[in-house]
């Protein structure tokens, strides 16, 4: 997935080796908190969809998509959710 975002640099006083693993630990646990978010996000968009009825499909000769800033790789995850929106919740 090719996904542009502002760089991060990670930035410390001095040259503790302390001070560079708080900061990777401080950014690891940021990942795996927007990994729980993003979970929770798609099993609820899940839900919603099922709840209103049978998943759209886009039109592939539709070129809009919710997640067209994401690239071509934006169509992909618009396609795995509304799969993931079609299964049986288990």
């Amino acid at each position: 997935m090719s996904v542009q975002t502002e760089s991060c640099a990670l930035h410390t006083t001095g040259s503790s080796r302390d001070a560079d693993v708080a900061s990777l630990d401080h950014l690891e646990q940021e990942v795996a908190d927007l990994d729980a978010l993003i979970l929770d996000a798609v099993r609820r968009r899940s839900d919603l969809a099922r709840s209103l009825g049978a998943v759209e499909v886009a039109d592939p000769a539709d070129p809009s998509s919710s997640f067209s800033e994401l690239g071509p790789d934006g169509r992909a995850l618009e396609r795995m959710l509304a799969r993931l929106s079609a299964a049986e919740p288990g």
